[in-house]
């Protein structure tokens, strides 16, 4: 289990230690009741929208009243929820990587780079006994959803830490919300391609919304 913890921690723990090699300033969160919000709709709403279109939104307080008792109450979901993905992923993926994609990409290209980059990482947990990875497998729907999501929830966790201003916290925000949403909405079956199409719909209506402005010869972003 350590192991695994320390494996699954990875992006982060490399973080930290090229931080702390190399003392880089700490980039500033806008701080505002705004992106929190967002963070959570957009986190949930593919998850949510799936299970509303495929109609199984009455089968929803029952299955995730079961997934909370099943995680020790609410206080324990809450914190598997933070701890194994986001917090233990994001410092390295959106707090490290994404800013040094800044100067080369441009949004649409930063999310093809770090959803490829974060899907080959997610590759060896379908190899490992005990992850919903394993027991979803990596040539089956799920599975084949699971890698092609990670590109539009690339694009919302950009959305939010970088035009929102929330940085990391935003970030680990909207993973936080859909890995619980996740859970929490009863199994989508062949409705998982829904909820990739959802998660494509909403991050194509808010690309329009971010267009880089021009200072000089840099693009601001």
């Amino acid at each position: 289990m350590l192991v695994f913890s320390l494996a699954a921690s990875g992006p982060s723990l490399a973080a930290l230690v090229m931080w702390l090699r190399y003392r880089e300033r700490r980039r500033v969160v806008r701080w505002s009741p705004v992106w929190p919000v967002v963070a959570v709709v957009l986190g949930a709403i593919g998850p949510l929208g799936a299970c509303v279109i495929c109609g199984q939104l009455p089968e929803l307080p029952d299955h995730a009243a079961s997934v909370v008792a099943g995680a020790g109450g609410v206080l324990g979901a809450a914190a598997y929820t933070f701890l194994a993905g986001p917090v233990s992923e994001e410092f390295g993926w959106r707090g490290y990587v994404q800013p040094r994609l800044r100067a080369y990409f441009g949004p649409l290209g930063k999310t093809v780079v770090l959803g490829a980059a974060w899907g080959l990482w997610h590759v060896p947990l379908y190899f490992l006994n005990g992850t919903g990875q394993h027991d979803d497998g990596l040539f089956t729907a799920a599975g084949v959803t699971f890698f092609l999501e990670l590109f539009p929830l690339t694009f919302l966790m950009l959305f939010v830490s970088e035009k929102l201003r929330g940085g990391v916290p935003g970030a680990i925000l909207v993973h936080a919300a859909w890995n619980l949403t996740e859970e929490l909405v009863p199994p989508l079956g062949k409705g998982v391609w829904l909820e990739l199409v959802v998660m494509i719909v909403v991050a194509a209506a808010l690309l329009p919304s971010w267009t880089p402005v021009r200072t000089g010869r840099r693009v601001a972003r």
